[in-house]
């Protein structure tokens, strides 16, 4: 066994995956932190195919989501309500994001701001294992000095060791299996000031067009309508494609996919509050409850029954 720079353990202990008629290892890293023993608990495993497992773990705060993925899956541009920050323990991603490349590999740390689209790329034939830390911003606003919507993290990926221990660290404290809410608040405090950055971005143009603001708008209030681009086309008095190829060019994304996605937070709000698949895939625009698993497991890595046994 070997410890690299960054303090994360290298074991030759390796896990086997069958693939038709050959073996896959991978190299297994673990995080070695004063708190970080044991980021295995209470926890929700959900496979979704055979290089792919997503682990929902609950938390002792509030308004705190705690997730580990391994995963070979490419997964399409979405966004979170939330704030999210974590670590990558095994494999690399070179994924884009609305603040550029992400290039990320074992011990870097990583983050997201809420509405920031981004997608989620390994490195071919390999896959990689991370750890994430979602905080609302109703969450997030107990543990800054300054209002929630000047805070932004202002670097997608950070080498760090006092980052990547503190990220661990704060991982750890939350999902044990009898946590300390005082010593995980405070970890998680510590974690959150190291990448957080709460003053604007400076260089970034998040400016955006009377047309495109326009179809936003539709889809925040309108996403469980049936809304097509001719829609967004008349109401912005655009041809179709002038509408199509400005919304992608400002947002990162088609206005179908970004539509689909905030469709998707919306399930999870039903979801958590109890109400059954099939109701909730009418009510958010989907046409049936495969449609909404389909969508939901493509977007979050996980089925809405997953997410069921999870919040409940």
């Amino acid at each position: 066994m070997s410890r690299d720079p960054l303090g994360i353990h290298r074991t030759a202990k390796v896990s086997q995956a069958r693939r038709t008629d050959r073996s896959v290892s991978r190299l297994e890293f673990f995080v070695s932190s004063q708190t970080a023993e044991n980021v295995f608990t209470p926890m929700q495993v959900c496979y979704i195919s055979e290089m792919h497992k997503s682990v929902r773990h609950k938390t002792i705060l509030t308004g705190v989501d705690a997730i580990s993925i391994s995963s070979d899956r490419t997964f399409p541009r979405h966004s979170h309500d939330e704030f999210g920050f974590g670590y990558i323990v095994d494999g690399a991603q070179d994924s884009w994001s609305g603040r550029g490349l992400v290039e990320a590999e074992a011990g870097d740390t990583i983050t997201v701001n809420p509405g920031e689209l981004h997608d989620g790329v390994g490195r071919k034939g390999y896959p990689r294992d991370w750890r994430m830390l979602f905080l609302s911003p109703a969450a997030i606003r107990d543990y800054i000095n300054k209002p929630v919507g000047s805070a932004e993290f202002s670097r997608p990926v950070l080498r760090s060791r006092q980052a990547l221990k503190q990220s661990a660290g704060a991982f750890s404290a939350l999902t044990q299996d009898q946590p300390d809410a005082n010593h995980a608040e405070q970890l998680l405090m510590l974690a959150l000031h190291t990448q957080l950055d709460s003053n604007p971005l400076t260089g970034r143009d998040t400016r955006r067009t009377p047309e495109v603001r326009t179809v936003m708008d539709m889809i925040f209030q309108c996403w469980d309508s049936c809304l097509s681009l001719a829609d967004f086309a008349i109401a912005t008095n655009s041809s179709r494609y002038q509408i199509l190829r400005r919304f992608s060019r400002e947002v990162g994304t088609t206005p179908h996919a970004y539509l689909t996605q905030h469709r998707i937070k919306r399930a999870k709000e039903m979801i958590v509050a109890g109400s059954p698949l099939a109701e909730t895939a009418l009510a958010c625009g989907f046409s049936d409850q495969s449609h909404l698993t389909r969508a939901f497991s493509r977007q979050l890595g996980l089925t809405p029954g997953c997410f069921v046994r999870k919040v409940g």
